[in-house]
């Protein structure tokens, strides 16, 4: 549950956490495990303290204002209320600026009342005001640029290639960068695992990575059009990163983080390195704009503690859904020919586990994929929920906004008519 690192409330976000491993830093792996611990037994007063001293631990300045994030929703919790404030405070200095997320977190109810809370959360409404304006998104490939580079001066030294990514490409990236290390990437030696085991792939990826500068035009299109059918739409800055093959796209307080290395097929790219489900899910670097819109919607959907697969499949649903309804472009299109063709079967499977927390058969199950059944299905489902909601819906502009902001799930299922729908067929 990695994939939307602050869009989820600090007890959801930890109790689901993968302790990021970076080099040397056994001490650090240590306070997020015993946070995680302490999170789970509900002794929040000690993940509170623990939080605190992984935020002053953690490397980058975005993952330090995350942890305070998580600490102050923990010593809120607690009944602290001064502690929780302080750091909520130092999350917000250090760029964690999700104001309609303060508002809606639960596990910061308690501080709603406080004169200094509403101080914190107006100080990142200024810096979310700029948002509601597409133009002002900056559009970062600099990341892709300093990778090449380091790629280059780890040729020259392959005993030394870990140390060269992480002070060449990780210290010096950009806040997107360093997001996307902490949320997917977790670990130098697992990075340079995956160059090494495919090497005649980046070799062959390099110019059309370099190409994704001159995309801007086409994603902003997506922006403009998001921006008409969803007045209230933010829009964060996109950051364009070379990863491990472990995420094509995901989101943190600081914008959209994009693979740039999972996004830019064209006829003539090196495939034998790449497993079945990396093959599949290889995309085509004019596809890029839908990804990116799918990213977009992440960032701005309603946020939700609700566990079970069948949110998880509507966040997802919803995030292709809109993604071609804005572009034209459905980043999992691939799955449409075997959904539409089993759409019957996949829905009388999905609803024997929907209710429950368990998403390991329908999303992020990149194992279960095979030549005659592809993985992620609980994206089509999603998809096709969100769709006959939409089709449902006599005002457009409305239904858009519904399907952004999802309270109850199960009441949004029924008012698609979905499965009445396809009952009937």
């Amino acid at each position: 549950m990695l994939k939307k690192l602050v869009l989820y409330p600090a007890t959801f976000l930890l109790s689901h956490a993968v302790a990021a491993q970076s080099p040397g830093a056994v001490p650090l792996d240590s306070l997020r495990a015993r946070a995680n611990r302490a999170l789970e037994g509900k002794r929040y007063a000690e993940a509170g303290a623990l939080l605190q001293q992984q935020a002053a631990a953690e490397p980058y300045p975005s993952a330090k204002a995350s942890a305070n994030y998580n600490g102050a929703c923990a010593l809120a919790l607690a009944g602290q209320p001064g502690a929780a404030l302080q750091a909520l405070a130092a999350a917000q200095k250090l760029g964690w600026n999700r104001a309609d997320f303060a508002r809606q977190d639960d596990d910061l109810a308690s501080l709603r009342a406080a004169p200094a809370f509403a101080k914190i959360v107006g100080r990142m409404d200024k810096i979310q005001a700029r948002q509601a304006d597409p133009k002002n998104a900056k559009l970062v490939t600099s990341d892709i640029a300093l990778f090449w580079r380091a790629y280059d001066l780890a040729a020259q030294d392959p005993a030394h290639q870990e140390d060269i990514y992480k002070r060449e490409y990780f210290d010096k990236g950009s806040p997107g960068l360093q997001d996307y290390y902490s949320i997917k990437i977790q670990s130098v030696e697992q990075f340079v695992k995956n160059q090494r085991a495919k090497p005649d792939f980046y070799r062959s990826i390099r110019a059309n990575t370099l190409r994704i500068a001159a995309m801007t035009p086409q994603i902003r299109a997506g922006f403009v059009k998001l921006k008409e059918v969803y007045p209230a739409a933010r829009f964060p800055n996109v950051y364009f990163v070379v990863g491990r093959w472990n995420s094509g796209g995901t989101a943190s307080s600081n914008g959209m983080l994009i693979g740039a290395d999972q996004q830019c097929r064209t006829p003539g790219v090196a495939l034998g390195e790449l497993n079945l489900w990396e093959r599949n899910n290889f995309a085509a670097l004019d596809g890029l704009p839908g990804l990116v819109a799918h990213e977009q919607i992440h960032y701005i959907q309603k946020a939700s503690s609700d566990p079970s697969l069948l949110r998880g499949a509507l966040n997802e649903g919803m995030a292709d859904f809109l993604a071609e309804l804005t572009t034209g472009q459905n980043p999992n299109a691939r799955l449409l020919p075997y959904g539409l063709a089993h759409e019957k079967q996949i829905w009388t499977d999905f609803t024997k586990e929907m209710a429950g927390k368990s998403w390991n058969n329908w999303i992020a199950n990149g194992d279960q994929e095979t030549p005659d059944k592809p993985a992620d299905l609980g994206y089509f489902v999603g998809y096709k929920i969100c769709q006959s909601y939409y089709q449902e819906m006599a005002d457009k502009k409305q239904a858009v906004h519904d399907i952004l902001n999802i309270g109850d799930c199960p009441a949004f299922l029924a008012k698609s008519r979905y499965a009445e729908k396809l009952a009937a067929r």
